[in-house]
């Protein structure tokens, strides 16, 4: 019986996830010239980017609307194909690899690390299936196959050559067989606090790459984060389709999901499957409500900044990478992330935005160095979700703090991997935690702990 729910939730989970890709193309055909949309998807897939590169100003929101789209069908095809166990970790691989179609991956650079991963599974004589979302995690490290297929060892842009293409193979047959050790070894690192696992193992694997590709042979590491003004009004009415469909397929599949609902809600979010303890029904709901709550904070933050004695707001613009940022930030929407924990991780985001105000207010700076809406930030706080397991298991004010000390830290991290790394987020999650997590447990303890230091206290007196 066990067996068969699990089958059955795993034919819903990647039905869902193939549904969102149909409308990732649909969405594509419908925004402007269909040749047009075709042709900057391919412009897309044949130049070197890096973190964080705007697909939209690069191939126009059609053609990253449809690399995405083809990206997230090629997921499912394989997921399909290999008879995978679909579940939360799943749908995390998922939204992490649509997510960076917009600003970091393509179609095409996915597929060196994908055949890292088959050979890594041929090595240890497992099913392709079995191993698949390490896989998908490898591609965090798609910028560097697109620099060797395009780009290096030139600053410019070369166009298509075999040793490129044989670079970029080896390079994804290394991470492929190396990622899963490493990811094994990543929860050690920051104690499973940081959702985005993979972030740590990939973030340190790029630290060796970029040195062997670059720091080492004294070639000079590219740079072209080129970001466009965005397109606010199609985003938000894509993902409010798409997330409202989420939670009403979730409503329907079983009526009395919002009971799950209100333990998931109540859960907190540390190395748990949401569609394992609560239920597809119940995830659902809460993937397409987190959706939306994500899709309201990025339309509603803004960012202050000091000119001239005058203060001036500035809205987030929804660009490529604020869309994938958006995606990105839902992918553990099914493995520990949601508003409650979440919230927190935002006013820690808010209040160190305060700090480059202050230098700027006082007089130690003349500009403000980042706010809220500067593109790093948000890209930032989509990684920034991963601590949401520290609010969940020590209470709301350390969720704030783990939030303040990620947006610190965030934007000074890509200098270790030259921006090469797609999960420079998820690896400064696991810095923060790494850092924090010891302390409170040393200081402070978890809620559970300090309730029952307190009922302690109580029954001496």
């Amino acid at each position: 019986m066990a067996k068969a729910k699990e089958v059955s939730d795993s034919k819903r989970i990647l039905l869902t996830l193939t549904l969102v890709s149909l409308a990732f193309v649909v969405a594509a055909l419908f925004k402007g010239n269909v040749v047009e949309t075709l042709k900057g998807c391919l412009t897309i897939n044949l130049s070197p980017s890096q973190f964080t590169r705007d697909y939209f100003k690069l191939g126009g929101v059609g053609g990253a609307f449809l690399n995405t789209g083809i990206i997230g069908l090629t997921v499912c095809a394989l997921l399909a194909l290999t008879k995978a166990k679909c579940n939360g970790l799943t749908v995390a691989a998922y939204w992490l690899n649509v997510g960076f179609g917009t600003f970091g991956m393509t179609f095409i650079t996915m597929w060196p690390f994908i055949i890292g991963g088959f050979i890594y599974s041929r090595i240890k004589k497992v099913t392709f299936g079995s191993v698949i979302n390490f896989a998908f995690f490898s591609t965090a490290l798609a910028p560097f196959a697109g620099d060797l297929l395009f780009r290096y060892p030139q600053a410019e842009a070369r166009g298509f050559s075999f040793w490129g293409l044989a670079g970029a193979l080896l390079l994804g047959i290394v991470v492929g067989c190396v990622m899963p050790a490493l990811c094994g070894q990543s929860a050690n690192f920051h104690k499973g606090y940081d959702l985005y696992n993979a972030g740590p193992a990939a973030g340190f694997l790029a630290f060796v790459v970029l040195c062997l590709l670059y720091k080492s042979t004294g070639i000079a590491v590219p740079s072209n984060t080129d970001l466009g003004n965005g397109d606010k009004t199609f985003v938000n009415m894509f993902f409010i389709i798409v997330f409202a469909a989420m939670a009403l397929a979730g409503c329907m599949m079983d009526k009395d999901c919002f009971k799950n609902y209100k333990k998931l809600w109540q859960s907190d979010g540390y190395k748990v499957d949401y569609t394992a303890e609560f239920g597809v029904p119940a995830t659902l709901i809460s993937m397409g409500l987190y959706g939306l709550f994500i899709l309201l904070y990025f339309n509603a933050v803004h960012g202050f900044t000091m000119t001239d004695g005058s203060l001036t707001f500035s809205a987030a613009k929804f660009t490529g990478a604020t869309m994938g940022a958006i995606m990105c930030m839902h992918s553990f929407s099914a493995q520990g992330a949601q508003p409650r924990t979440v919230f927190p991780i935002m006013i820690g985001y808010f209040l160190a935005s305060l700090v480059p105000f202050a230098c700027v207010y006082f007089g130690v700076v003349e500009a403000s160095a980042w706010t809220l809406t500067t593109q790093a930030m948000l890209v930032g706080l989509c990684f920034a979700s991963g601590l949401a397991p520290i609010a969940g298991k020590f209470g709301f004010f350390a969720g704030v703090v783990a939030g303040a000390i990620h947006a610190l830290l965030v934007m000074n991290v890509p200098a270790l991997h030259g921006g090469f790394c797609l999960y420079n987020g998820g690896f400064t999650a696991g810095i923060t935690a790494f850092v924090l997590v010891p302390v409170l447990e040393s200081f402070f303890g978890t809620k559970e702990e300090r309730k029952a230091k307190r009922a302690e206290k109580k029954a001496e007196k």
